[in-house]
């Protein structure tokens, strides 16, 4: 990032949608600070947070050690560490379609952001991965893929209805 004029050009604060400000948390426990930074560092720092933590084998162990993978897939660190992961892979979302969407659109990505945004929302939907409030900002992209979901699911629990 830090060679892209472009994206070196926002500001902290700017580039997220509209009416929110994703600020990122430097360190832990009683020395965290909170501070805030542009969206293209938000979704930097975002991203090499999940790789950090996908790459730790005490988080994610490695699958040659079954039982221990699956103690530590049980219990409620994991799954509270797939929630924050999911959360902020939705506002890396959010920051694409407010700030991208229209490159995006003019490279002819555009459809492929909308099928991957889908399945991701399908997916946290299933599982219930994403708080309301999170949702809020892309409330306008979400609720219609939301019911796509939840009509698809009606339609696979019920297969002869309808006819």
């Amino acid at each position: 990032m830090a060679g892209d004029p472009y994206l070196s050009s926002f500001r902290p604060g700017e580039g997220f949608p509209s009416g929110v400000e994703y600020r990122w948390s430097e360190g832990s426990g009683r020395d965290a600070q909170t501070v805030s930074v542009s969206a293209p560092v938000y979704i930097e720092k975002v991203l090499h947070w999940i790789a950090e933590q996908i790459n730790d084998e005490t988080k994610f162990p490695d699958d040659d050690d079954e039982a221990e993978a699956l103690r530590v897939f049980q219990t409620p660190q994991f799954a509270a560490l797939c929630g924050q992961i999911f959360r902020r892979l939705f506002r890396v979302y959010g920051i694409v379609y407010s700030s991208f969407f229209g490159t995006l659109e003019a490279l002819g990505m555009a459809p492929h952001l909308n099928t991957c945004f889908k399945h991701f929302m399908f997916f946290c939907t299933e599982f219930g991965l994403l708080p309301e409030r999170e949702v809020e900002p892309l409330e306008v992209l979400v609720k219609p893929i939301r019911k796509q979901y939840y009509l698809a699911k009606q339609g696979a629990q019920n297969p002869g209805a309808g006819r």
